[in-house]
C-alpha cells in the first residue's frame, strides 16, 4: 500500500486549515494560515522522518514547494487557473511519493494504511466543502461545518462498515436541519450523497489496496 503523506499534507493543510478558495482571492489571512499549516502539518506528520538525511531533504523540500506555489494561487481566481495549481500541487505531492514511498513506508511513525485512511478523511470533508465554494453550492466563506461534521460521521461509519450507525448519522443530520434551518436546501441532499459517494469509493480503493 503506497503511503499518500504527501498529499495528505496538502489537503489537510490547504483545505482543512484554512479556506483554499478564499487564498484565490487574494485573502492574506487565508494565505499566511495555509503557508503556516503547511508547515506545521507537514512537520507533525513526519518529524521522525527528519533524522534521516533522506527524510530532511524529501519533508522540507516538499514543503518549501507547496508554501511556494501558495503564494501563486492569488495571481487568478479563474477557474482554469484553480484547476491548474490544483493539479500542479496534485502532481508535486504525486511525484514526491512516488520517489519516497518506499523510504515513508519504513520509516514513518504513521502507518501506510492509516495515512491512506485520514487522506480519505480530508477528501470526504473538507475537499469536498472546496468543490461545493468552487461550485457556488455554498458561500465562499463559508467553512461548512454541518456539512464536513456529517460527512466525516459518514466516512468513519461507511469504513467501519456500521450501518446502523450511517443511517442514525444521515436521519439525525436531516432532523438536525429541519428543526434549525426550517428551509429545505438542496445542500441537504448533496453534502451526503457525495460523502457517502466517496466513502464507499474510498472503501473499495483500500480493500484492494489500490490507494
Amino acid at each position: 500500500m503506497v503511503p499518500n503523506l504527501f498529499l495528505l499534507i496538502y489537503t489537510t493543510s490547504d483545505y482543512g486549515f484554512s479556506n483554499n478558495s478564499l487564498v484565490y482571492r487574494q485573502n492574506k489571512s487565508e494565505i499566511q494560515k495555509a503557508v503556516l499549516w503547511t508547515i506545521l502539518i507537514g512537520l507533525a506528520l513526519s518529524f521522525n522522518l527528519l533524522v534521516f538525511q533522506t527524510g530532511m531533504i524529501a519533508i522540507l523540500t516538499y514543503i518549501i514547494i507547496t508554501a511556494g506555489l501558495t503564494f501563486l494561487k492569488p495571481r487568478s481566481d479563474k477557474l482554469s487557473w484553480y484547476l491548474g495549481m490544483e493539479f500542479l500541487n496534485l502532481g508535486v505531492a504525486l511525484l514526491f511519493t512516488f520517489i519516497f514511498s518506499a523510504f515513508i513506508a519504513e520509516h514513518n511513525y504513521i502507518e501506510p494504511p492509516f495515512i491512506n485512511y485520514l487522506f480519505g478523511l480530508v477528501l470526504s470533508s473538507v475537499v469536498l466543502a472546496d468543490i461545493f465554494r468552487r461550485s457556488n453550492l455554498i458561500d465562499i466563506k463559508s467553512n461548512d461545518a454541518d456539512g464536513n461534521f456529517e460527512r466525516i460521521l459518514i466516512f468513519i461509519f461507511i469504513m467501519a462498515l456500521q450501518w446502523w450507525y450511517l443511517a442514525i448519522v444521515l436521519g439525525g443530520m436531516l432532523i438536525y436541519r429541519l428543526i434549525r434551518y426550517r428551509k429545505f436546501d438542496k445542500m441537504w441532499i448533496i453534502s451526503p450523497l457525495a460523502g457517502v459517494i466517496l466513502s464507499f469509493l474510498w472503501l473499495l480503493l483500500m480493500n484492494f489496496s489500490l490507494i
